[in-house]
């Protein structure tokens, strides 16, 4: 590799880790990661001089900030800043602050701050602080803060406040506080409160009466029996027969298994049988095989590494509907039609695709 003069160079452009584990940490230019082989780990303080684009990979450690563009992929831990543009991918951990434009994509923890942008995707953990706006997705985590425009969808967890604009979709839970504008839908549990207006639809899950509409909104609940329960999620039928979906874990040899029951494996175009199948509607998880809407699927296995969902259906007539059902149901037998690609799943789908090609909870 070519000895290069620091001390007269503005400009560094870095492809692999050699090359930025050759610059030194009183480089003052700019360094430019560009098609780089492989992840490149930014272990020094470059503060405000590391532009990560043209589809490069970067971790970044120790306070460093880092601006992304270009469909770039970036991990930032401890306390660093990022700024990602055009489609950039990012995870912020410990305190880190993240600008998201362009479709990109965020992960933020620990009292992180996330302005998301531009069809972003974005989970915000632990007093995190996010402002996602044009069809943005956010999940929002523990006492965080959030205010989503343009079509966004966010699940307010612990206190959270969100103020939701232009048909966004929120769910609220944990003593959550929301403002709803503009034809969004909220889910409110857990002593929430909410306040709709315009056109929004709340669906109350905590029955406290704390909610406050104002226009068109309207208060709805959740459904009781299979007919409601098809109607209120919008499931497909066709023949008697039903269209769900199941998250599972998938081996490394491509085998399905169940989540409760390792060797209980599930195949693509083949019917699985459970004939024990409770049948007391008042259990909500009682013994038999449970499926659900496909955004019930994706929040029960968020967290796996091996997660996959698969596109399942069941005969009405085998479907036990519990009542008070939170989007699944269970039955006595299923036929696996698919696997469904998480890119496939939506915006949430997608972020969940790329936090598991990067190994990331």
């Amino acid at each position: 590799m070519q000895k290069l003069d620091y001390k007269n160079l503005n400009e560094v452009i870095v492809h692999n880790q050699e090359e930025m584990d050759s610059i030194p940490e009183d480089f003052q230019g700019r360094i430019r990661l560009q098609d780089t082989t492989g992840r490149v780990y930014i272990n020094k303080c470059y503060y405000l001089n590391v532009y990560v684009e043209a589809k490069a990979s970067a971790v970044a450690w120790e306070n460093s900030s880092v601006e992304a563009r270009g469909n770039s992929s970036v991990e930032a831990r401890e306390n660093s800043s990022v700024e990602a543009r055009g489609n950039s991918s990012v995870v912020a951990w410990e305190n880190s602050s993240v600008v998201a434009r362009g479709n990109s994509s965020v992960v933020a923890r620990e009292n992180s701050s996330v302005v998301a942008r531009g069809n972003s995707s974005v989970v915000a953990r632990e007093n995190s602080s996010v402002v996602a706006r044009e069809n943005s997705s956010v999940v929002a985590w523990e006492n965080s803060s959030v205010v989503a425009r343009g079509n966004s969808s966010v699940v307010a967890w612990e206190n959270s406040s969100v103020v939701a604009w232009e048909n966004s979709s929120v769910e609220a839970r944990g003593n959550s506080s929301v403002v709803a504008w503009e034809n969004s839908s909220v889910v409110a549990w857990e002593n929430s409160s909410v306040e709709a207006g315009g056109n929004v639809q709340v669906v109350d899950r905590s029955y406290d009466h704390k909610i406050k509409t104002s226009a068109n909104a309207r208060v709805v609940y959740m459904p009781h029996g299979l007919q409601e329960f098809i109607n209120f999620f919008g499931i497909e039928v066709k023949n008697g027969v039903g269209t769900f979906y199941k998250a599972v874990r998938k081996d490394e040899a491509g085998l399905y298994h169940s989540d409760k029951k390792w060797d209980f494996i599930y195949e693509v175009g083949k019917v699985k049988k459970e004939s024990d199948i409770n049948r007391d509607t008042s259990e909500d998880c009682g013994k038999g095989i449970h499926i659900s809407t496909l955004q019930f699927a994706l929040n029960y296995g968020e967290d796996w590494r091996n997660l996959a969902i698969l596109e399942c259906q069941s005969k009405l007539e085998d479907i036990v509907c519990p009542d008070d059902t939170q989007g699944k149901v269970r039955t006595s037998r299923v036929k696996v039609v698919r696997e469904v690609p998480l890119e496939e799943c939506g915006v949430y789908g997608k972020i969940l695709a790329k936090r598991l090609k990067r190994g990331v909870n």
